[in-house]
């Protein structure tokens, strides 16, 4: 409260009992413009310094409020006795967490942050809050992003879907990786939630080109959402798995998807390892036949006219004649 109050460009307001948010900070740079800081404060006698960093602890609840939260969320934390601070935007963190390393634990109770010793809150409130503050930067926007893909599809609407997926294409090669997983894992998302919608499916399968048209940068969380629906697996998410490995192969192989998938989806981790052992075999080709390659304990029975399967279903035609396999 005394770094802010004692800033020239800064208010501060006490919010006392506000789920969990302690104060509000407000820039005032060129007057009052709604430019502000939802900060929850976190002290300790002693913080934690290692290799020019500060180990700052990240409970569940904060990081459920800033994933629902359309202002900024700011961390701090206070080492009362040297009397400094240091903080971490949340949904900073946890964007690039989720565009680049996966999900968070659903059962992890708390996360540790190690930020730069010179992250402090004075140098904050003269540069990098006062950008946050007023939605400067890729973070900002890709939220921003975020948030309209989801609002144009709780209300259906197709037109602004679109627009919004063509901004994102054309926005894709000057956005970091982890956001552009982000903001392709949010397509996911509301592509499945619109299924069965008046005119839901091709909205679905505009956003799942998201994925096709720039698999170069993909992540292997994001795969797996593309690709797995609860126990089992997207019939429209193994088409685009092939898409990706037929475009993006060398990519793909890097991620090392069969033995990832081998303990999620069987079936999924067969295709995968079938294709790497196979590159030349193409999703496009309907005369493909896997039988005698063997994976995740599994083998591939071929039917009778089995290019007509392939050709209504795509490559998940393969994993409906899958079987445990007899051979060690």
């Amino acid at each position: 409260m005394a770094h802010i109050e004692e800033h020239p460009d800064w208010l501060a307001r006490d919010l006392g009992e506000d789920y969990g948010i302690d104060i509000e900070a407000e820039l005032t740079e060129g007057g009052l413009h709604g430019e502000i800081l939802k900060v929850q404060i976190k002290s300790t006698v002693h913080a934690e310094r290692r290799n020019g960093r500060v180990a700052l602890p990240i409970a569940r609840r904060y990081i459920e409020y800033a994933d629902t939260c359309r202002y900024p969320v700011i961390l701090v934390l206070v080492d009362t006795k040297a009397k400094e601070a240091w903080y971490l935007w949340l949904q900073d963190w946890l964007l690039k967490i989720r565009g680049a390393e996966g999900r968070l634990d659903l059962d992890q109770s708390s996360w540790t942050c190690w930020v730069p010793e010179q992250q402090t809150i004075a140098a904050g409130l003269s540069g990098d809050l006062k950008s946050i503050a007023r939605w400067k930067g890729e973070t900002q926007l890709i939220l921003s992003l975020m948030d309209a893909l989801r609002s144009a599809a709780a209300i259906y609407d197709r037109t602004t879907i679109d627009v919004l997926t063509s901004i994102i294409s054309s926005k894709a090669p000057t956005v970091a990786d982890a956001s552009l997983n982000a903001l392709i894992d949010q397509a996911i998302n509301l592509g499945d939630r619109m299924r069965g919608t008046p005119g839901g499916n091709q909205v679905a399968d505009q956003l799942f080109a998201l994925v096709r048209r720039h698999g170069a940068r993909i992540s292997r969380p994001t795969i797996h959402d593309l690709v797995i629906r609860g126990d089992s697996y997207s019939r429209t998410g193994v088409t685009a798995l092939g898409i990706l490995y037929d475009e993006f192969f060398e990519h793909l192989k890097s991620l090392n998807l069969p033995n990832y998938f081998l303990k999620i989806e069987p079936h999924v981790a067969f295709y995968c390892g079938f294709r790497e052992a196979f590159p030349a075999e193409k999703s496009t080709n309907l005369f493909v036949d896997p039988t005698g390659f063997v994976f995740a304990g599994l083998e591939y029975s071929q039917p009778d006219m089995f290019w007509d399967k392939y050709a209504n279903r795509g490559p998940s035609a393969l994993l409906d004649y899958l079987a445990p396999s007899s051979k060690v």
